[in-house]
């Protein structure tokens, strides 16, 4: 494998990882009544997959319709994401929970990004 592919097939794996992990981190929010930080969970290029596919991935794979596909879930995924914190902030633990719970608009955000995440490693080669 070249080293880009290695690469990438890499920043992939740990990214699928991370963002399957977000409904936990959330969740731990709730249980723990944590303060977030909205704004920066809302953007899309704070998270180690966020800072790849706005540098060294659109070089490599700007071109492709999966490349596309995936930056636009991501940031819906964040935009959702950020919602969802914002209800922990106002402290509407119980209407927060809900939000997280499965077929809600965050886990179909979540798996969007995750099968989005599999198509262009798919389509990368690795």
């Amino acid at each position: 494998m070249s080293d880009l592919v290695t690469e990438t097939s890499l920043t992939l794996d740990r990214a699928y990882a991370a963002h399957q992990h977000w409904k936990v981190r959330l969740q731990e929010s709730v249980s723990a009544r944590a303060t977030l930080d909205v704004a920066t969970i809302r953007r899309d290029d704070c998270c180690e997959l966020g800072k790849w596919l706005h540098s060294d991935a659109r070089s490599a794979y700007g071109h492709k319709p999966e490349f596309k596909s995936l930056l636009a879930k991501h940031a819906n995924f964040h935009l959702v994401a950020s919602v969802v914190a914002g209800i922990i902030n106002t402290k509407q633990y119980d209407e927060a929970t809900a939000m997280l719970q499965d077929y809600s608009l965050f886990s179909t955000a979540s798996a969007d990004v995750c099968m989005a995440i599999m198509a262009l490693k798919r389509t990368a080669g690795t």
